[in-house]
């Protein structure tokens, strides 16, 4: 049995093996859904599947070359 950590708008932040001390109120569920549980909604006992966009990957920082290239004024 898992137990669901949620917030405010059912969104499944993260889920844990229920044990002794698990605490009291989180929601148990006997499976969870494929994939990361971000991803998901737990809404009247369901999974609803709503992942949230994914950010853009970041611009790579320039090498140490490039750096060196730039203030030089050297142009390939």
């Amino acid at each position: 049995m898992y137990a669901l950590n949620i917030n405010n708008d059912n969104r499944i932040l993260s889920a844990c093996v229920v044990l002794p001390a698990t605490p009291e109120g989180l929601p148990r569920v006997d499976t969870l859904p494929d994939g990361d549980v971000s991803d998901y909604l737990y809404v009247d006992g369901e999974y609803v599947f709503d992942p949230l966009p994914r950010p853009e990957p970041p611009t790579p920082e320039p090498t140490a070359d490039e750096i060196l290239n730039a203030l030089l004024g050297v142009t390939e």
